[in-house]
């Protein structure tokens, strides 16, 4: 009985050294280089933030075509002069429509430009600000209504589009914007398809490994695909997250999704 455990034990050891072993020569690591740096940045950003006093004033209408973005930054002491602001606008179901925008100082405080939001719909935009030693960031999504002035959307907020090869993808996510840390319901549409296997959505971050987080969409009787899932809380502060649907046969469809803080 004792040559028995001894072997059991003798195999064990073996195999655990084995594991470490292989775990050493082949684990690279997170995705993002200088994780921790990153991660302490953000945190102290937001620190110097408060600290300061630090407030924006933002738009609050767009339409689809050009729009007229203003922002007015301040701090505890006053107007926040001689900064230098760079607006990124991003179409959150695709990366071809992209742009960046330099804001001028057109008075103390006041930096603006014209945009260009192609078409109505969902949009992400992200304000990043650097005055030397005072840095800020701001991050949030817009509803481009469409340019005929009429005062509704077609798209519902919380609706993104994109496409799978050839196949039409619509994503309804609720609550919206989304937050971390709590369930969200999903929705998707898929025009014209008629198969009936359920779906797969992945929830993932470009260049962090955060895990695997799957969330499965089953067909109900209107054929729309539903699922649940909970977007985690990104210990760096980053909420650019994305949401990558399979289609049986069509591809992925991936969607942008810029989580509140």
């Amino acid at each position: 009985m004792r040559r028995v455990a001894g072997g059991i034990l003798a195999g064990f050891v073996v195999l655990l050294a084995v594991t470490i072993v292989i775990a050493r020569r082949s684990h690279e690591g997170l995705v993002e280089r200088g994780y921790y740096e990153s991660a302490t940045g953000e945190f102290a950003g937001r620190v110097e933030e408060a600290r300061a006093g630090f407030r924006a004033t933002l738009p609050d209408r767009y339409r689809a075509g050009e729009n007229r973005f203003t922002a007015l930054l301040e701090t505890g002491e006053g107007p926040l002069r001689d900064a230098r602001a760079i607006l990124a606008v991003m179409r959150p179901s695709g990366t071809g429509e992209d742009r960046e925008y330099h804001l001028r100082e057109e008075s103390p405080g006041k930096y603006a430009a014209d945009i260009l939001l192609p078409r109505p719909g969902q949009w992400m935009l992200s304000l990043t600000i650097d005055a030397g030693r005072f840095r800020a960031r701001r991050r949030w999504t817009v509803e481009a209504l469409p340019a005929d002035g009429s005062s509704s959307s077609p798209v519902p907020a919380g609706t993104l589009r994109g496409t799978a090869g050839k196949q039409e993808v619509t994503l309804s996510v609720s609550p919206f914007p989304p937050r971390p840390m709590r369930e969200l319901s999903f929705a998707v549409e898929l025009p014209g398809y008629s198969g009936d296997a359920p779906l797969s959505m992945e929830l993932s971050m470009r260049e962090m490994e955060m895990g695997r987080n799957t969330v499965l969409l089953s067909r109900d009787p209107s054929g729309v695909y539903r699922g649940t899932g909970v977007i985690v809380r990104c210990p760096s502060g980053r909420n650019d997250w994305e949401a990558a649907v399979t289609v049986p046969g069509g591809g992925k469809a991936v969607f942008r999704l810029d989580v509140a803080d």
